[in-house]
């Protein structure tokens, strides 16, 4: 009998290993999926330039150049041009929603067009995965020719939820399996 006990607590030892093991398994599988989306990147950035270049084709500019697009923070970026240039609202608008459309990691986004001598915000709007939530302001007024940039910041998402997730979602398991362990004894 004594011999039994010693071999089912042996046993416990194991499972409580098991269990731990497949915690923290489950834990490190939800920090390493969220990876590095690089070529999502690198594909906005294009399609960032392409904003660029589609913006000077509207203001009559066809020969002068988009200059590179600058990462200004985690999720902001800046187009700058090479020359002065004239911009009609609606158009910027339309064609930022149809390019970032082709984007898997634009859902939520703000642009704002600084003026280059001093930043200030020369115009702004804010795109939204919900299409009420756009702030989308002085349509139809054509801007002055100048010196622009234009900022575009995107609200992160994916790897952080993805993480919170798969955390959060770890820890009922986590719980089933001490309860249990704990019936066993």
């Amino acid at each position: 009998m004594h011999l039994g006990q010693n071999l089912l607590l042996g046993k416990r030892k194991y499972l409580l290993g098991l269990i731990l093991f497949l915690f923290v398994s489950v834990i490190c599988v939800a920090f390493i999926m969220g990876g590095s989306d690089d070529f999502d990147i690198s594909r906005r950035e294009v399609l960032l330039r392409r904003i660029g270049h589609e913006l000077l084709l509207q203001s009559g500019d066809s020969t002068s150049r988009v200059l590179p697009v600058k990462k200004i923070a985690e999720n902001e970026y800046r187009i700058t041009f090479e020359n002065d240039l004239t911009f009609q609202p609606d158009s910027l608008v339309n064609t930022t929603r149809r390019l970032l459309a082709k984007d898997p990691l634009a859902r939520d986004y703000v642009v704002n067009v600084l003026n280059c001598s001093n930043s200030s915000v020369a115009y702004g709007y804010a795109i939204s995965k919900n299409t009420k939530d756009d702030i989308v302001t002085c349509m139809g007024r054509k801007q002055p020719k100048g010196c622009y940039m234009i900022n575009v910041k995107f609200k992160p998402v994916g790897i952080n939820t993805a993480k919170n997730g798969y955390l959060l979602g770890s820890l009922p398991f986590f719980s089933i399996c001490w309860f249990s362990f704990f019936e066993i004894c």
